[in-house]
């Protein structure tokens, strides 16, 4: 078992290091292309209508979900999903342009995902299959602290927060409050959250029902300043396209919930998937999204195999999903009266 769990680890980290090599070559094969320079990758901030994210860097060939930024907006961390397998990658502006993307540097051995930033910067959770949690669980939430201009080794956060059940899709607030997705013994997942205590962990609180609406709740995720939650939910009557669309739900000062309202067409189609997450500084929100088809009827040249797979790799692709931005001003105007 340990032996046949050690070759799937080599074959997952021998295809991720051929992505490597491919989008190397393929940057260097495409003349001309700029490097990104400039925070967020040198992108056009978006307006209220959705934008594809650094389409070619970011948004590849490959599965991307759940990018999230340092407070200044130069060195993010997203995850790319393979067949069975999550890691976490990386890159960040240096000398005026962006690195290459890499395996994260505690990342790239155990299935690790959906990594969330405090907005001070000092502090990043993921999810993670790593052992030594303490635990039971497959999943539990883990976190590593900054450290210059690098991270801690990589420690799990503890109980409440994990337990005998699995722990997953952490995001935090200004405060340090934390939001996850949790697993119970009756086989339910529920959206909860824990708030700091005298530097540790509080006892988990489920969030009502308005936001735990069905048996299955996940994939949530927190403004820093907690003010509201997006998720995705399947197959509501109201859903655009019929299948996942992203719901917000509106948080009072009294600590009240709104009921779950629909992003609206400007944000949701038959193309969502379900993984958001907000910036640091509250300003935009990334979501996840198949990217439509676009068939290429001929190439500027004859192209070997290393040069095919590689663009595949890099280009958005209809068999993979991207991360799209857009200004969390779609989120501001549904949002009632009474709360602003």
């Amino acid at each position: 078992m340990k032996r046949d769990r050690h070759l799937k680890i080599m074959s997952t980290l021998f295809a991720l290091l051929l992505f490597v090599g491919f989008f190397a070559a393929a940057r260097a094969d495409d003349r001309g292309f700029p490097m990104p320079s400039g925070p967020y990758l040198g992108q056009k901030p978006p307006g209220t209508t959705l934008e594809i994210f650094a389409s070619g860097f970011i948004s590849t060939g490959l599965n991307e979900a759940g990018i999230a930024f340092m407070p200044d907006g130069r060195e993010c961390y997203w995850t790319v999903m393979f067949s069975g397998f999550e890691t976490l990658l990386t890159s960040r502006l240096e000398n005026g342009s962006w690195t290459e993307p890499e395996v994260a540097p505690f990342s790239g051995q155990f299935y690790d995902g959906w990594p969330a930033i405090q907005p001070n910067g000092q502090r990043m959770f993921f999810h993670s299959s790593r052992p030594n949690a303490g635990t039971p669980a497959t999943f539990n939430i883990w976190y590593v602290d900054r450290a210059g201009s690098g991270w801690s080794e990589p420690q799990p956060i503890g109980a409440p927060v994990n337990g005998s059940e699995n722990s997953t899709c952490p995001s935090v607030t200004q405060d340090g409050t934390i939001y996850i997705s949790k697993r119970f013994a009756d086989g339910s997942e529920r959206i909860c959250r824990s708030r700091p205590v005298n530097g540790k962990y509080g006892e988990l609180e489920v969030l009502p029902a308005v936001i735990n609406t069905t048996n299955e709740n996940f994939h949530a995720y927190i403004a820093p300043d907690e003010s509201y939650l997006v998720r995705p939910v399947h197959g509501r009557a109201d859903a655009i396209g019929g299948g996942w669309n992203y719901y917000v739900s509106f948080r009072s000062r009294d600590d009240r919930w709104s009921d779950l309202i629909n992003l609206g067409p400007g944000v949701n189609s038959d193309r969502c998937t379900g993984i958001p997450s907000i910036s640091a500084d509250g300003k935009y929100m990334f979501l996840q999204f198949w990217t439509p088809p676009k068939q290429i009827l001929a190439l500027e040249r004859k192209h070997s195999l290393q040069e095919l797979v590689g663009k595949e790799n890099r280009y958005p692709s209809s068999y993979s999903t991207d991360i799209y931005w857009i200004s969390t001003k779609v989120i501001e105007e549904l949002k009632p009266k009474e709360l602003k």
